[in-house]
């Protein structure tokens, strides 16, 4: 064999191992892009499994629950705070009272405002009998908290006090709304829900809290009061805070007590000299 024949068989055989070499290398690469393909595939179905996961364990268990109906609420599902006092306790109203409907989401800073400012002055207004008194909770805000559902937990929790513990109910009612959550947060635990009513002095409704006992019955109680004009009124819609005296909404600052107090001194005086119109004061 001449050294020119040698040279192209040495030729060829490198140019068939770069070749070879070649192969391996793109087949290392295809099989590195397709097991990151795998990767990301599985990192993806991952997540969505575990968003999954979340929905069905806060969600799922309100929707298969049945119903439970709380103790010690209206027919309008609301609270009769007056009621829920022992009998020696309980302040004679006077003739005519104001009629107050206060609707609450444990959610909304709103709702905070009532609690922080408007309600305590309407307690003293309750127990001197000059108004009546019932709270509803909702849970309108209950997807603004990271899939826990706090408004609804929040609400339930409350209930559990208005049917095991109904003297606390006050001392809860505000400890949830003084001392809210920030919106779009999880919110209290059920566990933290439960020590907070007793720290409050509810005593015995740990369980009911734990267990979401009244969740579902929120729920509906919300949907309720969402399907048209608020019981008692005309035309007021249901919102995340509202007070509603005599069956009108109350449309000043819900963080200023004492333009709430100002608005019910006049109506109360309105509704007591029977008001003039115009064409009467002329």
């Amino acid at each position: 064999m001449s050294t020119e024949d040698s040279n192209t068989d040495d030729a060829s055989v490198s140019r068939d191992e770069v070749r070879a070499t070649a192969k391996k290398v793109s087949a290392r690469i295809h099989g590195r892009k397709i097991a990151k393909r795998i990767v990301i595939t599985v990192v993806i179905i991952a997540a969505v499994a575990a968003a999954a996961w979340w929905v069905w364990r806060t969600v799922a268990p309100e929707l298969e629950r049945d119903v439970v109906t709380p103790q010690n609420v209206t027919s309008e599902d609301g609270i009769d705070v007056l009621s829920l006092m022992p009998e020696g306790e309980r302040s004679e109203t006077v003739d005519d009272p104001i009629e107050l409907d206060v609707y609450v989401d444990y959610m909304s800073p709103e709702s905070g405002d009532i609690g922080t400012e408007l309600l305590p002055q309407i307690y003293d207004l309750l127990d001197e009998g000059v108004v009546t008194l019932d709270i509803h909770p909702v849970s309108l805000l209950a997807g603004q908290s990271n899939g826990s559902q706090y408004s609804t937990r929040a609400a339930g929790a409350v209930m559990c006090v208005v049917s095991g513990a109904p003297e606390s109910f006050r001392d809860v009612n505000q400890a949830l709304l003084t001392d809210q959550p920030e919106l779009s947060t999880e919110g209290y635990t059920d566990e933290e829900l439960g020590q907070i009513a007793l720290d409050a002095g509810a005593e015995g409704v740990n369980n009911c809290i734990i267990d979401r006992k009244y969740a579902t019955w929120v729920s509906e109680a919300t949907d309720r009061a969402s399907d048209g004009p608020l019981i008692g009124t005309q035309d007021v819609q249901l919102g995340d805070a509202l007070v509603v005296v005599d069956g009108e909404l109350y449309d000043g600052s819900l963080a200023d007590a004492g333009e709430f107090t100002q608005f019910l001194l006049t109506l109360q005086s309105e509704e007591y000299f029977g008001g003039t119109t115009d064409e009467e004061s002329q």
